[in-house]
């Protein structure tokens, strides 16, 4: 099996995952998709510095992906979700990349400062566990565990007060 042929066949299962890491912490279909590609293409170049096998793959994978949304997050200086997960119709988007989101609490998490987000996407809507997030990330547990800490109190408050606001497509 050649290079390209393992990395394609460790990639396809997790793509699905990725794109919805992608689409939750950029808040658009369009950003997801230009992230994801951007993202498999440095992986696919730096494949042969993959340390750990095929075990590794999945959290090397989602490290890239983060990075590289935060990235276009920091170039573009803004974040403007447009639409909502739920708003995809199941013709739209593969069966495996289906969102089940409440909407205000989506509201209010595409309302958290982007690492505060990408903690919350990674835990609840990944189901990473919190060592998982921080080599995700590449930062200490310690982070990982005050940032959820912080964005679930956030939450908590705009969730009971009503404030989220609604942002519709553009």
């Amino acid at each position: 099996m050649t290079a390209e042929e393992q990395f394609f066949a460790l990639y396809k299962p997790e793509a699905g995952r990725l794109y919805r890491i992608a689409w939750a912490i950029l808040g658009n279909e369009a950003d997801a998709g230009d992230a994801l590609q951007e993202a498999t293409i440095r992986a696919y170049r730096a494949f042969d510095q993959l340390k750990g096998g095929a075990a590794a793959f999945p959290a090397w994978m989602r490290r890239i992906l983060v990075n590289t949304c935060t990235q276009i997050l920091r170039k573009r200086m803004r974040v403007i979700p447009v639409g909502r997960p739920e708003d995809f119709a199941d013709d739209q988007v593969a069966p495996d990349m289906a969102l089940a989101v409440d909407s205000d609490a989506w509201d209010a998490v595409r309302e958290l400062d982007e690492r505060y987000r990408a903690v919350v996407v990674l835990r609840f809507l990944n189901d990473l566990q919190l060592e998982d997030i921080a080599t995700a990330l590449d930062i200490p547990l310690g982070t990982v565990k005050s940032r959820l800490h912080t964005a679930l109190k956030q939450l908590k408050e705009r969730l009971q007060t009503g404030h989220t606001t609604r942002r519709g497509a553009m």
